[in-house]
């Protein structure tokens, strides 16, 4: 799971969400461990139970409202009692919001960073939501190239030297756009969602055996390139052997694990004068129609076993 800090928060989305630090300063170093926020009213009342203390915890306008009613004596004791667990990140108060005197005292205490902004709970929610999910999903590195075939992103995988570059390549020339080459950083988003990208240095560019590094965007223009694409197809490009047997007619489907999201698998045997381009192509389209409830291979075996049927009846 990658860390992200209060401080990182602050530092990225301090313009973007107005955030400013009005106590706990110290504190800034504390780790956001999980996607998700909380707001913390039922503890304010004395329930806390099942309270998710691992969350960022935001104070709109009701929980303001009831805290700054209570006793200097109760807000220090609540607020001490909810904030005061390591696993806390921190607190966002919203609307701009004048905290107590006792908000001040504890969370300057516990080093529990408390941050002011001007927006409105649903206004802040929507667009933190968005960005922790972005930053926390999980994460992992794999070898192959991604591609953007026709809208739908295309996962290319084999050992090396199979042709995964030259079919990327052909199909740039073609028209369609390069995510990433060699190296693909795969995360997890909400709805089970997997999205690729590249990073570093090597963005945008290619490795082509004898030919050497190539940068796709100053060869081909940025109408090829793409910086992030879903997966929602897996092509594993195979040697072809003679003795094997390969899918002829599509009726069966294969799935490959990626994070524990299943997605659809195609192997595609590699040999002299197959045009891998127009393969995959073929293939992203049928996966497509796939997607619309168009299963071609189904549609044919029901028409065939229809006719072998008729044509008993009619013996």
């Amino acid at each position: 799971m990658p860390v992200l800090t209060v401080g990182t928060l602050i530092e990225e989305k301090s313009k973007d969400l107005s955030l400013t630090v009005i106590a706990g300063s110290a504190g800034l170093g504390r780790h956001i461990t999980v996607p998700d926020t909380n707001r913390p009213g039922l503890a304010f009342t004395g329930y806390f139970e099942h309270l998710p203390y691992e969350r960022v915890q935001i104070i709109g306008i009701a929980e303001h409202t009831y805290l700054t009613n209570l006793s200097y004596e109760k807000q220090c004791e609540l607020l001490t009692k909810i904030f005061s667990p390591s696993q806390v990140p921190c607190c966002i108060i919203t609307r701009s919001f004048e905290p107590s005197k006792s908000m001040v005292e504890i969370f300057n205490k516990l080093n529990v960073p408390l941050i002011s902004t001007p927006l409105s709970s649903a206004q802040l929610l929507g667009d933190l939501l968005f960005y922790l999910d972005e930053k926390l999903a999980p994460m992992e590195r794999v070898h192959g190239v991604l591609c953007n075939v026709y809208g739908l992103g295309v996962f290319i995988r084999g050992k090396s030297g199979v042709g995964k570059s030259e079919c990327a390549l052909e199909l740039v020339k073609r028209g369609h756009m390069l995510v990433s080459d060699d190296t693909v950083e795969i995360t997890k988003r909400s709805g089970r969602i997997l999205m690729g990208k590249s990073t570093g240095i090597v963005k945008h560019h290619m490795e082509l055996r004898g030919v050497g590094i190539i940068d796709i965007r100053n060869m081909f223009g940025i109408a090829n390139i793409l910086d992030e694409s879903k997966i929602e197809l897996v092509i594993n490009l195979v040697d072809w052997m003679e003795v094997k047997k390969y899918e002829r007619l599509g009726i069966d489907e294969y799935y490959a694990n990626i994070l524990g999201v299943r997605v659809p698998e195609l192997t595609i045997p590699v040999a002299p004068g197959r045009n891998l381009a127009i393969i995959v192509e073929t293939a992203s389209l049928n996966q497509r129609l796939k997607n619309k409830g168009c299963f071609t291979a189904l549609e044919m075996s029901k028409k065939l076993m229809e006719h072998m049927n008729s044509t008993k009846n009619e013996k």
